[in-house]
C-alpha cells in the first residue's frame, strides 16, 4: 500500500474508532459556589509563540498527504480563522518524498491568515534526509510558526515496512533543533511521552513536549487494521490495547520531574472542561484531533460548532472554579491533589 492509499485508510479507520472512558474522568476540580467573576469577563486569550489566540487549545496534527486531506485541513483553517485559534497540520512527508503534488501547500496558510501554524513531520524520517535543510520544504509553503516531530515507534511497528531503526534519532532531532528558524515541538501519537525521554528531548533543545497519551485516536490500532499480514506478528490484535501512558500519567510525571518545561496536552481531550483539568496538571495549552474529524470532513461550520463549544465549555469550568483567567489554572484547583505532589 503506497503512503497517499494508507493516510487514507488513517482517515476511514480513525472516523470508525470508538472511544473508551477518559483518564479526565478521575480528575475534580474544586467548585466555588460564590465564584466573584463575571461569565464574560474570563480572559481565554493565549499567544502561541508570541502570536496571541482567543483560546489555549489548538487543532492537534491529524493529517496530510491526500487530496481528501487538503479539504480537511481547509475546513479546520477556516475555522480557526474565523475564532482565531492556532492549528497544527498533519505529517507533510510525502511534500519531500513526492513533492507538492500531494503535498500540503499554501492554501492551509491562506485559510488560517497570520495565525499560528505548525508544520510535521516524523522523527524517524530525518535520518532520509540528504540535509536538514530541506525541512524548509515543509516550513516554508505554510510559513510555518513552528515545527512539530512526532515520536510514533509503537505505530511504525504495526505498519508493513514500518520505520523501526529508532538508533540515533535524538542526535537528528538535536541537529533539527540546532538549524531550525522556527521552535520544535515534539508529539507523541497517542503512547505518552514518558520522562526519560523528555528529559533526552529538552536537553536536545526541543522547546515544547506535546504529551500525547492514551486515549485518543489508537494508531496502533489503525496500522494493525490496516495489515493485512498481521497475524504473523500478534496472536490477537488487542495484545497491546493497554500499552503506554494517559495524558494525565505523563503530565503529572513530567511536572514532577521538569517544573520548569512547558507541555502541551493531546490525547483524549474530549471538551472543554478536559482542557481546563489539563492545565490544572501543568499543561499550557491542549491539542483537539479526534473530536473534530468528522466535522471537518464535512464543512467549516460543522468544525466552528464544536469548537465554540469548546469555548463555551471551558469558559465555565473556570466560572465554577472562579477563576478569571485561563493562565491562573494550576493544581490548587484540582480537588484532593495530595497525589500529585
Amino acid at each position: 500500500m503506497d503512503s497517499i492509499n494508507r493516510k487514507r485508510g488513517h482517515i476511514k479507520s480513525a472516523l470508525d474508532q470508538e472511544h473508551s472512558a477518559s483518564c479526565f474522568d478521575s480528575i475534580r476540580l474544586k467548585h466555588r459556589s460564590l465564584p466573584n467573576i463575571s461569565l464574560h469577563q474570563i480572559v481565554l486569550d493565549t499567544p502561541f509563540f508570541e502570536k496571541p489566540t482567543n483560546a489555549p487549545f489548538f487543532v492537534s496534527s491529524m493529517t496530510g498527504g491526500p487530496s481528501e486531506s487538503e479539504r480537511i485541513n481547509r475546513h479546520l483553517a477556516e475555522a480557526c480563522n474565523e475564532l482565531q485559534i492556532a492549528m497544527g497540520v498533519g505529517s507533510q512527508r510525502v511534500s519531500i518524498q513526492d513533492g507538492e503534488a500531494h503535498g500540503l501547500n499554501w492554501s492551509v496558510r491562506h485559510a488560517i491568515g497570520d495565525l499560528p501554524l505548525f508544520a510535521n513531520f516524523g522523527a524517524v524520517n530525518l535520518p532520509h534526509l540528504k540535509v536538514v535543510q530541506e525541512l524548509g520544504r515543509i516550513l516554508d509553503p505554510i510559513e510555518a510558526d513552528a515545527l512539530i516531530l512526532h515520536l510514533n515507534p509503537m505505530q511504525e511497528v504495526f505498519q508493513p515496512n514500518g520505520d523501526t531503526d529508532w538508533r540515533e534519532i535524538i542526535g537528528h532531532i538535536s541537529k533539527v533543533c540546532e538549524w531550525s528558524p522556527v521552535p520544535v515541538v515534539v508529539k507523541e501519537v497517542g503512547f505518552g511521552l514518558d520522562v526519560h525521554s523528555s528529559k533526552e528531548l529538552i536537553s536536545a533543545g526541543v522547546k515544547i513536549l506535546d504529551v500525547a497519551g492514551t486515549g485518543g485516536t489508537r494508531f496502533a490500532d489503525i496500522e494493525i487494521e490496516l495489515n493485512k499480514d498481521i497475524s504473523e506478528i500478534l496472536s490477537t490484535n488487542d495484545v497491546f490495547d493497554n500499552w503506554g501512558y494517559t495524558t494525565t500519567e505523563c503530565l503529572i510525571n513530567i511536572r514532577r520531574e521538569l517544573p520548569a518545561s512547558t507541555c502541551w496536552a493531546s490525547g483524549g481531550i474530549r471538551n472543554g472542561l478536559d482542557i481546563a483539568k489539563s492545565m490544572c496538571l501543568g499543561a499550557s495549552a491542549a491539542g483537539i484531533a479526534g473530536r473534530l474529524l468528522q466535522p471537518a470532513t464535512e464543512s467549516t461550520d460543522a468544525v466552528l460548532r464544536v469548537m465554540r463549544q469548546f469555548i463555551s465549555e471551558l469558559r465555565i469550568t473556570c466560572f465554577g472554579l472562579g477563576v478569571a483567567a485561563v493562565r491562573e489554572l494550576n493544581t490548587k484547583h484540582i480537588l484532593d491533589d495530595t497525589r500529585l505532589d
